[in-house]
């Protein structure tokens, strides 16, 4: 900007906010980019963000207090977007059967995956971060996503078999199986995306609905379960 646009911006408190918010916008799209493809721990504040951004590191310190930050605002950005268009993917919906109520989840889900992949990439990759900060965020949304999940399926119906744990551990088991699924999906490439997605969607959707009928079902462990299970006890 010339001198003349820069004080026309500093007399106008309107101009000012709306400059802070460009600047902000600039600095999440260019940070999800370069967060997704060298990871936090990876990226160079100034090399890989605020020189393809377009930024000083004066504009950036007004905005953020480090790139920890900034990655946490572009988590927290999206996060929201995320919950509330999973958890409308797997709300039950009347005169809908299980497997048409997983399709529907599963579709949600790998379309969100498209359209958010690096984002995806990003969620997956921090979830390990050296920074506590990070890692703790990452884990505590899982933690909230794993509980809304259990959750749902008490909604779906599932309540009268969950002993306090059940559900829960289907809830892990089954977003575990579907997050490595969806990644495997998004290493492919464009062209076999296509021929893959319905396979997977349908392996998926088989998967759920066999998966909690066993978890849900009562059923003795097997013999060489509790025969080690005998000889602990005796040692």
């Amino acid at each position: 900007m010339d001198g003349a646009t820069t004080a026309r911006i500093g007399g106008n408190p309107t101009a000012r906010a709306s400059s802070r918010e460009l600047t902000r916008a600039r600095l999440l799209a260019v940070g999800r980019r370069v967060f997704a493809r060298k990871g936090h721990a990876g990226a160079n504040l100034k090399e890989d963000i605020l020189v393809p951004a377009r930024v000083s590191v004066g504009s950036f310190y007004h905005q953020f207090r480090d790139k920890t930050d900034l990655l946490l605002a572009i988590l927290e950005d999206h996060t929201r977007t995320f919950l509330v268009m999973i958890q409308e993917a797997h709300r039950p919906r009347e005169q809908s059967a299980p497997g048409e109520i997983a399709r529907h989840s599963f579709e949600t889900v790998f379309r969100i995956a498209e359209q958010n992949d690096d984002l995806f990439r990003i969620m997956v990759r921090e979830r390990e971060s050296e920074d506590t900060r990070v890692r703790g965020y990452l884990r505590d949304n899982h933690r909230r996503w794993i509980e809304s999940l259990a959750d749902d399926y008490r909604r779906a119906g599932l309540e009268s078999v969950d002993r306090g744990d059940v559900l829960p551990l289907a809830a892990e088991l089954i977003s575990a199986t579907t997050l490595g699924t969806v990644l495997n999906y998004l290493d492919l490439p464009d062209s076999e995306r296509a021929r893959q997605r319905e396979r997977l969607i349908d392996g998926l959707v088989r998967f759920t609905i066999g998966g909690l009928i066993a978890l849900t079902t009562p059923m003795p462990l097997a013999p060489g379960r509790r025969s080690a299970s005998r000889k602990k006890g005796a040692s």
